[in-house]
């Protein structure tokens, strides 16, 4: 392995703060978004790197976040597997279609339309993938105990607590810094760097000044509890798939309206801060989603 590849390896949990940026996480991360991180970090050569591997870092990353049962181990591991091999025929390819539209409406300005294009089209994709491995590992997995449930819902609750920590959800003041510094994290690693201009935006933005950390914790934890329920359902992997494709159903009326809107002004602040880039921010920003495309685009 090369010490760039090493590197984009050992980084891997700062990536994921930095695509953070714009809301908290809410699901166990699909291998191929794990994939996308890498290459936000080191470029082409790691991607393929991590593109050939995801079934392993998908594990990696999804026993870290739930601390399954061996025999579940096992049998996750081997649905990755199959997904991956899905992955490789025909949606990678649908992959690296969306990519090459996304370069070309980020060749120039941008609108709202296209920012909200451009997070849906990625969403879809995600909830694509993470349907197919609901299904392959719904047919595999052993249903499990009421003590094995129980100590991945600690385990969700340790992570819910960790995460919560890390952002500084409950103290004003520290919970807007650190997600001042999440959000330049992730400009810096898109464009290669934070202009004064794109400082002030962000700064100025509905999205820092107005982000409520304990509406999107309170929504983790609810979709935590719908995937211990999915979990313990022993119907071949149906109420799993419901989990990826209806990810909305339960969500209080009021607090999906509050969550919209902050999405639309997540929104709205990428689409300042990219079309506030230079030319050498833009061409960072192109030649990584060329380096996407040509690997998901290689035979």
């Amino acid at each position: 392995m090369k010490a760039r590849e090493f590197q984009a390896l050992a980084r891997l949990d700062l990536g994921t703060r930095a695509l953070r940026a714009g809301r908290p996480g809410l699901r166990p991360w699909p291998m191929w978004t794990l994939a996308l991180l890498l290459a936000t970090l080191a470029g082409c050569s790691a991607l393929s790197l991590a593109y050939m591997n995801a079934p392993t870092l998908a594990m990696l990353r999804i026993d870290a976040a739930l601390d399954l049962p061996e025999l579940q181990q096992e049998q996750l591991a081997d649905a990755a597997t199959a997904v991956h091999a899905w992955h490789r025929r025909q949606p990678r390819r649908e992959l690296a279609a969306m990519l090459r539209e996304a370069r070309r409406r980020l060749a120039g300005p941008i609108d709202q339309a296209d920012g909200e294009w451009i997070l849906t089209a990625a969403q879809e994709h995600v909830r694509q993938v993470g349907e197919r491995l609901a299904i392959e590992f719904g047919d595999r997995m052993t249903r499990f105990s009421p003590g094995e449930l129980a100590r991945i819902s600690r385990r969700l609750d340790e992570r819910r607590r960790e995460f919560a920590d890390e952002i500084g959800a409950g103290e004003p003041v520290l919970e807007r810094e650190h997600r001042i510094e999440r959000i330049e994290e992730a400009i810096d690693d898109w464009l290669g760097s934070v202009s004064p201009r794109q400082r002030a935006l962000v700064l100025a933005s509905p999205a820092v000044t107005g982000f409520d950390a304990g509406l999107w914790l309170d929504e983790r934890a609810r979709r935590e509890r719908r995937l211990l329920d999915a979990l313990a359902a022993a119907d071949g992997g149906a109420s799993l798939t419901l989990w990826f494709n209806d990810w909305r159903q339960g969500r209080p009326i009021d607090a999906a309206a509050r969550m919209d809107a902050q999405r639309a002004e997540a929104i709205a602040m990428w689409v300042a801060v990219l079309n506030a880039a230079d030319a050498g921010q833009r061409e960072h920003l192109l030649d990584r989603l060329s380096d996407w495309i040509a690997v998901f685009d290689d035979e």
